[in-house]
């Protein structure tokens, strides 16, 4: 698969993602953290593509983050999600304890969203990618300057 069809699959995933994060938040769903988790991974994935680099297997946003170039102008949209990583793996599952983690305010996932969103718009925005288009290739792949 080529970057250019990648990065734009990513960014539309993520898009879908985001959308579904905010659809369960409406009805409390604690999974909608997660969503948005997932959301904030793929445009951090999509933006390593770019740099000829790889996320690993892991849900360490930080590291992801950590990769890519500080002159990377995205980067620090990208610092804004990477603490969603803990609802990946820590929020998931219930303690050894058995007890729940508490779903985050709406006021916490509504601003996670809205970071995981302007990461979004912009990346779309920079690879050239409609992210309503399924399977229309990035016009570009070229690291961000």
């Amino acid at each position: 698969m080529s970057a250019e069809r990648l990065i734009g699959n990513l960014l539309r995933v993520a898009n879908e993602d985001l959308a579904g994060a905010r659809l369960l938040a409406k009805g409390g769903n604690r999974n909608a953290i997660y969503l948005c988790e997932q959301a904030a991974e793929k445009v951090i994935r999509a933006v390593l593509t770019s740099e000829g680099k790889q996320g690993g297997r892991e849900h360490r946003l930080d590291m992801m983050v950590d990769q890519i170039p500080d002159e990377n102008p995205l980067k620090p949209l990208l610092r804004a999600v990477e603490h969603l990583a803990a609802f990946a793996t820590t929020f998931r599952y219930p303690t050894s304890s058995g007890r729940i983690h508490e779903t985050p305010s709406d006021s916490e996932l509504d601003r996670s969203a809205s970071a995981v969103e302007a990461a979004l718009k912009e990346a779309a925005s920079q690879f050239g990618v409609n992210l309503s288009r399924k399977n229309e290739p990035a016009a570009n792949a070229r690291p961000i300057r």
